[in-house]
């Protein structure tokens, strides 16, 4: 078992992936071609750093610019879809449509709190693969603190010619799964009318903290 500062550091990093990162990727690479699955991360990467250095922002105005980078990175379709998993076949597209909105703003309230809690852990880019749409961005995160690296995956889907995420894996574990599990323990006693009363529950209380 994790020890709880671990477990806390691991939550506050899984979406610092898209935040933090010392690499640049220059503009000329976004006007001439599409980007790499790891030049995509990179990009959006630095694209919040550079939020979060700004010292004219509030922390509110920072959390709300990064989680406008995430929306725009994450492909909440996939994402839903797979939390859903066989279930996802039994819903009508307007509850497809709606799963997906209430989920994606839950997910961004549950990470609101986590940006400002970066206190310069170090990422390294290890590799990419890309296999038929799909790709995958092995990172590791490191600081004085810890005793080893982080392993970090981001997995992508190609979204006519952008490389989007739908997945974070930190050491093995993924994102999508905890999820998935979290949805399923709710669904087993509860309509699918009321997991979405739940989950818009739980994104005003974490809205509200």
């Amino acid at each position: 078992m994790r020890k709880p500062q671990k477990r806390t550091l691991l939550r506050s990093v899984t979406l610092a992936v898209l935040a933090f990162s010392l690499a640049t990727v220059h503009p000329a690479s976004a006007q001439n071609r599409h980007l790499t699955p790891m030049e995509q991360v990179k990009k959006e990467i630095n694209q919040a750093l550079e939020i979060l250095k700004n010292p004219k922002l509030k922390p509110q105005e920072r959390t709300k610019e990064i989680l406008n980078i995430v929306d725009d990175a994450v492909e909440w379709h996939e994402v839903s879809k797979r939390v859903l998993s066989v279930r996802w076949r039994n819903r009508t597209p307007q509850e497809r449509a709606e799963f997906t909105k209430v989920f994606k703003e839950f997910v961004k309230a549950n990470y609101a709190s986590k940006f400002e809690k970066y206190s310069g852990e170090k990422i390294s880019y290890d590799k990419e693969e890309i296999d038929d749409g799909y790709a995958r961005v092995i990172l590791r995160i490191s600081s004085k603190t810890m005793q080893k690296p982080i392993t970090m995956e981001c997995r992508l889907i190609d979204e006519n010619g952008k490389w989007m995420i739908y997945d974070i894996l930190i050491e093995g574990v993924s994102m999508v799964n905890n999820y998935r599990i979290q949805i399923n323990d709710i669904l087993v006693n509860s309509s699918f009318k009321d997991l979405i009363e739940k989950l818009k529950s739980k994104q005003r209380k974490k809205g509200a903290a």
